[in-house]
């Protein structure tokens, strides 16, 4: 590896503080997020060079994604990514139709990109993506606090009110039932709520529920309100497809043929089990060399001296492990070590001069949508980590 200079470094002159703001001012989704000591309370300036060049590799890999997922549901290689045969249909289905089943978010990490160095997508949050409230409300009220006229790139709720927007017209009722759920943890529940005042700006009629509470059966998805029932139109889950279809396979069976009978529209689509899958992430590399994705290979035999080991449907930076000159950089502990790993180049992240990193989030919908930052004391961005607006330069 190349000696690090401390030129390679974030400047301290790319960073403002501002003040502490109170509670009273911070909006209510928010303030679970006080308590975890999690919001930095200061802004990185970006470049708009650096911004374009995050917007244009995100392009092309959403690009990638999408010519790597016709060709293997074209040649019948699901299998190959451990998804089982009872969920190919419905996968097939949503992809095939997806005008009406379309991607509503997901969220690719990038390393590196924010100094002299090219940054590259290590992985695409694309089933149950997190960092909703972050973005929407608590950059904006960060950006209010500096003084100036400073702007950053986040066109995040326009973008997902379009996308919902495009999904009431079609489904033709003057107020279709939208209905978000997850396994009731409070930092997910507030993640589904932010995508349900959206959708209620779409002219939805929202709910929430516990996915407990929410009813599957042959005739469609229901949620009860006092003694009546009532079908939803549009299900938002932060419910991971791989945990349904591995771990609970009637839910997912009901789920798909109620899909495929379009008796429900499910976001994330079933299509995003695929791009959540690392092992896809392999299979772009062997059949559609790029400059934009870290490159990822399903065993280490492939001449990769400096590699990070991920676990296959892995979350929150667990169970991951970084190798350098066939000696450990770091690992991090977690629920997913027993799952299939994948063996990505290593790509280091930016870093300051009080040696904290940086990872970059884009957003992204039908296009580019919004940067988030998350910084730590650890090459390996976990949920330990801090959230950190940025401005423009």
């Amino acid at each position: 590896m190349a000696v690090e200079s401390r030129s390679d470094r974030l400047e301290d002159s790319r960073f403002k503080e501002i003040k502490r703001l109170k509670k009273k001012h911070i909006p209510h989704r928010l303030h679970w997020y006080l308590g975890e000591d999690y919001f930095s309370e200061e802004l990185l300036g970006i470049f708009r060079s650096e911004i374009e060049q995050f917007r244009r590799i995100s392009d092309e890999a959403f690009y990638l994604f999408q010519r790597a997922t016709e060709k293997i549901i074209k040649e019948g290689k699901l299998a190959e990514l451990g998804i089982p045969q009872s969920f190919h249909d419905c996968i097939i289905h949503s992809w095939t139709n997806k005008v009406q089943h379309p991607f509503l978010y997901g969220r690719f990490d990038i390393n590196g990109g924010l100094k002299s160095d090219y940054g590259r997508i290590i992985e695409f949050n694309a089933d149950t993506c997190s960092t909703i409230p972050e973005t929407l409300l608590w950059q904006p009220l960060q950006l209010e606090q500096l003084k100036g006229n400073h702007q950053s790139f986040n066109t995040l709720k326009y973008d997902i009110n379009t996308t919902l927007s495009s999904i009431k017209s079609r489904i033709g009722k003057d107020q279709p039932v939208f209905l978000g759920t997850c396994f009731g943890y409070e930092e997910d529940i507030l993640n589904v709520n932010c995508i349900i005042d959206i959708a209620y700006e779409a002219g939805f009629k929202p709910f929430y529920s516990h996915l407990e509470k929410v009813i599957f059966s042959d005739e469609g998805v229901y949620h009860q309100i006092g003694d009546e029932y009532e079908e939803v139109d549009v299900l938002f889950k932060i419910v991971p497809w791989d945990w349904m279809f591995n771990d609970e396979p009637e839910l997912a069976n009901i789920l798909s043929e109620l899909i495929i009978k379009n008796k429900v529209i499910v976001l994330n689509p079933p299509y995003t089990a695929i791009w959540q899958n690392k092992k896809f992430l392999a299979y772009i590399t062997k059949n559609f060399p790029n400059s934009v994705l870290a490159e990822t290979y399903l065993d280490k035999s492939f001449g990769l001296y400096d590699y990070v080991a991920k676990p296959v449907y892995g979350r929150l930076g667990e169970n991951i492990s970084i190798e350098v000159a066939n000696n450990s950089e770091a690992r991090s502990d977690g629920d997913f070590g027993n799952q299939e790993k994948i063996y990505q180049k290593y790509y280091p992240l930016n870093k300051d001069l009080e040696n904290y990193y940086y990872q970059v989030g884009m957003f992204y919908t039908n296009r580019a949508s919004a940067i988030n930052l998350r910084t730590q004391e650890s090459q390996i961005i976990t949920d330990d980590c801090e959230f950190m607006s940025h401005f423009i330069i």
